[in-house]
């Protein structure tokens, strides 16, 4: 959400005031409003509100004569002048303060910038939210795949003792020692190692059948068809999207499954698919996370930085632990095996841990 307003320059614009900056609807200023960076600003007191009550931390981008400079700041509750929009270094709050703790004064302001103001130049402001997207991992993020996995596993454990006469509880215990196994493997590997082909070799393998292709082809087409069967949304995932859709670009980033297609008919049947502006898999690389170009994707396609996405995950070392390097802040959703395993844990690179997507909402209205 973008909120942009005009003002106009003024051969007495100074702009070299140390702690604040100010835009003012008057038409005129002395040389003594130092603080001052545009006049006949048009700005809206109601919208301005409407926008610090959604989000708190904010750039703004000042524009003229093709000149540009940028600064970020934390908006504050107080602001209802009519008049005059007063951004501080401090944290001093007024009636004229939007924002507090901002990263520049006018003095700080570019002076080819100022000089294009002084020269009574047009201006553009731009007020933008500090982060513009959000990505998320799949699997257990926002889709409850633990569960759909125990159903399948099951599944699968009937038709081995069905059709090959092997022990449910052998079934289950070797489906859960493979899938271990190459979920350890195939961390920062090759995309092979979800392809749930290679699973059923090994699993074979283990049983002591010599399996064909289109055995191998069959048991992995069957495992995601039960997958499938038993895939739902976590809780409250899709009114969540629905909630941040309209304010952030949403982004998903998931490993492979083996095809690219099994991931997006996951996605298609919990409903997620169509709240989302970009869903990728670690196909499109041929590594699986973390590695930077599946993050490198999605900030080229939404002609953003790191410091501007929020990533949240349910695997700390796999989702989060890089995101917080590039500059991202990241959200740990702690669910599934995990959240289990890691229990009583805490990371330096984790900035925020939720139980529910909703909670989220709250996290964001901070950022």
């Amino acid at each position: 959400m973008k909120y942009t307003f005009h003002a106009k320059g003024h051969p007495n614009i100074l702009a070299t005031h140390k702690n604040t900056l100010e835009f003012t609807k008057d038409a005129e200023v002395s040389k003594e409003g130092d603080c001052i960076v545009g006049v006949s600003a048009d700005f809206e007191t109601k919208k301005l509100r409407m926008l610090a009550e959604r989000h708190k931390q904010f750039s703004m981008k000042i524009t003229c004569a093709g000149i540009s400079d940028s600064l970020d700041f934390t908006a504050t509750n107080d602001f209802c002048s009519d008049t005059e929009l007063v951004i501080r270094l401090s944290d001093f709050p007024s009636e004229r303060t939007f924002g507090t703790r901002a990263s520049k004064s006018a003095k700080h302001i570019d002076r080819a910038l100022v000089k294009k103001i002084a020269a009574s130049g047009k201006i553009q402001i731009d007020i933008e939210p500090a982060i513009k997207a959000i990505i998320f991992d799949f699997d257990d993020t926002i889709e409850e795949f633990r569960n759909a996995k125990m159903y399948a596993h099951s599944k699968i454990a009937e038709h081995m003792l069905q059709e090959y006469g092997v022990y449910p509880d052998t079934t289950l215990k070797m489906m859960d020692d493979i899938d271990r196994k190459f979920a350890i493997a195939g961390v920062g590997a090759s995309t092979s190692n979800y392809d749930r082909h290679n699973w059923f070799k090994d699993f074979f393998q283990r049983i002591g059948v010599k399996a064909s292709a289109s055995e191998i082809d069959s048991m992995t087409n069957l495992y995601w068809r039960f997958i499938i069967e038993a895939a739902t949304p976590m809780p409250h995932t899709i009114e969540t999207l629905k909630k941040i859709k309209d304010d952030y670009k949403i982004a998903v980033i998931s490993d492979s499954d083996g095809e690219v297609r099994i991931k997006i008919e996951r996605a298609k049947t919990v409903g997620v698919y169509p709240l989302v502006d970009l869903f990728i898999t670690s196909d499109e690389i041929g590594k699986n996370k973390p590695n930077k170009a599946l993050y490198d994707i999605v900030l080229a396609k939404f002609k953003l930085k790191p410091c501007e996405c929020v990533m949240v995950g349910d695997k700390p070392q796999v989702d989060l632990k890089l995101a917080k390097e590039l500059g991202m802040k990241t959200v740990w959703m702690k669910h599934g095996d995990w959240a289990e395993e890691l229990d009583g844990d805490h990371f330096s690179y984790v900035y925020h841990e939720i139980t529910d997507l909703r909670q989220l909402l709250e996290i964001l209205k901070e950022m």
